[in-house]
């Protein structure tokens, strides 16, 4: 039986999660982590957005497991020792939801079945042209579990997708490659659709820039998913001021909540949702954490280990 903290932002949140995991009837012990009380010599640690003194609290923690996918707010560089690994959630149900989500950005690029709303408050009956799938090539930045579900949900629906990674990646049928700084430009020339499920990292942060959106195909529209730090707001506002991009889907931001003041909130172009594309479905990430625990006390290396070194 191994002895495992959980440290999660938000008292409330902690709790829930601390009842879902004992819930699974796994035969370890599952404790709360609280700043004030001694080291209860864990051996695991089940964090999301944990504080970091927790990790000189506990020294002999053999694993950490993150709630989520992105890694950023772990600080894996600097508060976490680096010889401690630190694997992440790999899907986590998140998907497919985040699939839903970037299709839903491509009915608001292509204002679809916008005409339609208007008419019926008008009761006019008139059909409007059909939207073609070669006129909104989709670019999905990121190809790893959740980009390539995204590309390929796509790609099914017969739509151009084109991917675009750090190195480079076997894509499924119908998925058209880029990887590294020099593919970057030319992908982004492909696609008027941009999709952004990158990680964050230092290389990463800032990527959407009047550069990178000035080299999309014209009338562009922007999906952000993955991080609000990936986005120079300026160069966004920029970019929709000028019609360069025609609108912009954003779920996440460089502050959350997102500010009142900020012109996000009012831009006509803008549509504002608050991190909801892709939430965890607790009993699966449940599921996949103590799979990986159990993997580990039996000597076995469990799937998404991140790289310290590549932020991911």
């Amino acid at each position: 039986m191994a002895k495992i903290i959980i440290s999660v932002a938000g008292s409330e949140r902690a709790s829930h999660w601390l009842e879902v995991f004992q819930q699974q009837q796994s035969g370890h012990e599952f404790i709360m982590w609280h700043a004030d009380e001694p080291s209860v010599n864990a051996d695991y640690a089940i964090v999301w957005q944990p504080e970091m003194e927790m990790f000189a609290q506990e020294p002999d923690l053999r694993a950490v497991f993150n709630l989520g996918a992105g890694v950023d707010a772990l600080k894996v560089n600097e508060a976490i020792p680096p010889q401690l690994p630190v694997y992440r959630i790999e899907d986590g149900g998140m998907a497919l939801q985040m699939a839903e989500y970037a299709l839903y950005g491509l009915l608001l690029a292509t204002r679809r079945f916008a005409p339609y709303e208007v008419q019926q408050k008008d009761k006019l009956w008139r059909t409007q042209p059909p939207v073609l799938a070669q006129d909104w090539p989709v670019g999905v930045m990121g190809y790893g579990q959740i980009g390539a579900h995204v590309a390929k949900v796509f790609a099914q629906l017969g739509y151009p997708v084109r991917v675009w990674s750090r190195t480079a990646r076997e894509t499924a049928a119908g998925i058209e490659g880029f990887h590294g700084n020099d593919q970057f430009e030319p992908f982004l020339q492909r696609s008027r659709l941009l999709i952004n499920v990158l990680p964050l990292t230092k290389e990463t942060h800032g990527i959407i820039n009047t550069r990178s959106l000035n080299a999309l195909r014209s009338d562009g529209f922007l999906v952000n998913m993955a991080r609000g730090a990936h986005v120079v707001d300026e160069d966004l506002l920029a970019a929709l001021q000028s019609g360069q991009l025609r609108g912009a889907l954003l779920d996440v931001f460089q502050v959350e909540p997102l500010p009142s003041e900020h012109p996000f909130w009012t831009h006509p172009g803008v549509h504002v949702t608050p991190h909801i594309a892709g939430i965890s479905l607790r009993e699966n990430c449940a599921r996949q954490i103590l799979d990986k625990i159990n993997q580990l006390e039996q000597g076995q290396e469990p799937t998404g280990r991140v790289n310290p070194e590549l932020g991911y």
